[in-house]
Formats: structure tokens, C-alpha cells, sequence
């Protein structure tokens, strides 16, 4: 497990709570109330043993692992909406190189990542609401950005926003911005069958994009799809239906091998992009 694993849990802790703040709970049965109050316990106990176990790398991991795992945090009103985001259009002249190259391209990159949002902590910390100079150059970087660069520059706006960092950075106009370019990437690989590591890319971009109320990516299909992505056993490999055997390995610092070919990262995201999507269904269904 990583300090990404706790991240995961911590957005599903606060999904399932907001499930049983909204209205539309009443209408729960009794043994869906039940599942869902089992979740809650196991992420609550699962999280706050991972707090305290967990060792990261270094000293921006272990910043951001101490001060943004906590469910308020994340705890808000989803204004749900379609129509919002620029309309994408596949591209189905796309190779299979292209779209190992998109997974990772432009900045920031992990460790650029991890300093930038530690970095908006430590402004927090220090009572100081702007954005950090590192995170302005990388999201003032013109250079054509996709995948998890892309879903990265996305989190860095919702953290700096969420800590109240983000005095003089047009949040409001940056995150539509982003999450329909984040759409043009999941129309684009699910074009090309969702070939290597871009499942585990496409459930970061239903959390991040989703959360923020964007339909596009909580539809029925998304919902299917990651189901049917799931092992046997309940974990989920970053390359979708194809399980990690000794061959093949996941490349991102942020995810570990574990059990049945399945690995922490993507597991983690199945959990948030599950919890979004029960979420979505008992807020927008409709009284009878």
C-alpha cells in the first residue's frame, strides 16, 4: 500500500458519507444501508491504520499524506451537470504509439507533482492563500499536456482550491478547461480499446472529472466498464481485463504489484470511481 491507496480511500470514506447526508437516502433499503455503512467502517479503520503505518518516500509524500486524507476535506455539494464541457470528438487515426506517448505526456511529471502540492500545503500551513510559484510555472507550462500530466494539473487546481490557496488562479474557469481536455484523452483511448496502462488513467479521470459534477464521466458505460474490469477476488489491475503477470509491470512510482496480478493504484481508484458512481445514481434519481 501507498500514500496514493490512502487517497483513494479517503475520497470513497467521503462519497458513502455524503450518500447518507443527501435527501434521496431515505428512499435506501435496508440492506443497501447496511453495505454501505460496512464501507464506511472498513475505509474509516482501513484509512486511519494506513495513516499511521505508511512511510513515504519523502518528505512532500509524507506532507500531503499527513493533511489531505481526511474525508471534510473532500466532503462537498455535487452541482451535476452535462453539456458543460466542450463536446470531443474521436480521433481514429490515433496508433497504438500515440497513445502509450499520451499517457505521460508533458509536465508535471511525479515527483514535480508531489513538490507542487506539498508546496500548496505548506502555504496553508503558513497562513499564505496564493497559489506556489512552482505550481503556477506548471500550469502556465503551454506545452501540450495529456494523461496523468494532464489529470495531475487538474489536482493541483482542486487542492489549491479545496486548501483555499488559490487567490488569483481562475479556478472556476480552469477545471471545465481541464476536465474537457481530460475528455478529448478518455475519448481518444477508449477509441483505441483502452490499450496498456490507460484503465487505471481512465478511473483518475472519472474521480477528478467526475466529482466535479461532469456526467460525461459517470455515465452508465463508465459504470459497466469498470465493473467488468474487476478480478474475481474484488482488486483491479491498471491494465484493465489483462492481470499483471512476472512480464509485465506497472511503471508508475505510485502503484504496487499485489495479489492476483492486480496492483494498489488501481484498486484504489475502482474503489473512488465506484463510490462516485452509487453516488451519482441515489442523487440524481427521482422521487416516484
Amino acid at each position: 500500500m501507498n500514500a496514493d491507496v490512502t487517497l483513494s480511500l479517503t475520497i470513497v470514506e467521503a462519497n458513502v458519507i455524503a450518500i447518507f447526508l443527501h435527501k434521496n437516502a431515505r428512499h435506501l433499503l435496508d440492506e443497501h444501508r447496511n453495505i454501505l455503512m460496512t464501507i464506511l467502517t472498513l475505509c474509516d479503520s482501513t484509512r486511519r491504520d494506513l495513516l499511521d503505518a505508511i512511510v513515504p518516500g519523502n518528505e512532500d509524500v509524507q506532507l500531503l499524506h499527513e493533511t489531505i486524507n481526511y474525508p471534510i476535506l473532500w466532503l462537498k455539494e455535487i452541482s451535476w451537470r452535462r453539456g458543460a464541457l466542450k463536446e470531443g470528438k474521436a480521433n481514429l487515426k490515433l496508433t497504438y504509439r500515440d497513445v502509450r506517448e499520451l499517457i505521460m505526456q508533458g509536465a508535471p511529471k511525479e515527483k514535480e507533482s508531489d513538490r507542487c502540492l506539498a508546496d500548496i500545503v505548506r502555504n496553508k500551513l503558513n497562513s499564505n492563500d496564493r497559489i506556489p510559484r512552482l505550481c503556477a510555472e506548471i500550469l502556465t507550462n503551454r506545452k501540450s499536456t495529456r494523461g496523468y500530466p494532464l489529470t495531475h494539473r487538474l489536482l493541483i487546481v482542486l487542492i489549491a482550491k479545496m486548501l483555499k490557496c488559490d487567490r488569483d488562479l481562475p479556478s472556476s474557469e480552469l477545471i471545465p478547461s481541464y476536465c474537457s481536455a481530460v475528455l478529448q484523452d478518455l475519448i481518444d483511448i477508449k477509441t483505441a480499446g483502452f490499450p496498456d496502462q490507460t484503465p487505471d488513467l481512465m478511473m483518475e479521470q472519472v474521480v477528478l472529472c467526475g466529482m466535479q459534477g461532469f456526467l460525461e464521466f459517470t455515465d452508465k458505460y463508465h459504470e459497466r466498464l469498470v465493473l467488468s474490469w474487476s478480478h474475481p477476488s474484488g482488486c483491479f489491475s491498471s491494465f484493465g481485463r489483462r492481470f499483471a503477470g512476472n512480464e509485465t509491470r506497472v511503471s508508475r512510482r505510485a502503484s504496487k504489484q499485489t495479489d492476483f496480478g492486480c496492483d494498489s493504484h488501481a484498486t484504489g481508484l475502482a474503489a473512488a470511481s465506484l463510490s462516485l458512481f452509487i453516488r451519482e445514481n441515489l442523487e440524481n434519481a427521482r422521487d416516484d
